[in-house]
């Protein structure tokens, strides 16, 4: 078939086809706006979970049964004042 520059033969058609088609499109727009919208609010969702898990991960000294103590020291037998586990004691 060969293309010509004659009106068009069903222009209610083609016009309902062109508004159908614009339709589309912006329902296609609109989609993909708010599918990167929660993609981005998932990611930094995530980003700040992790941020915080390090935050409260985070021991400068040694950590003993999940609480972090800043030193420890050879107990040997001496008095302890912090907590005592194995032949080391730890302070706050």
């Amino acid at each position: 078939m060969v293309a010509s520059s004659t009106a068009v033969s069903d222009p209610v058609g083609a016009r309902k086809l062109g508004h159908a088609s614009i339709g589309l499109s912006v329902a296609g727009i609109i989609v993909t706006v708010v599918v990167i919208i929660i993609a981005v609010a998932v990611v930094t969702s995530a980003a700040a979970a992790a941020v915080d898990d390090a935050t409260y991960n985070y021991c400068s000294g040694y950590r003993v049964d999940g609480t972090c103590y800043s030193s420890r020291t050879l107990y040997n037998g001496y008095y302890c004042s912090g907590y005592r586990s194995g032949s080391y004691c730890y302070y706050d």
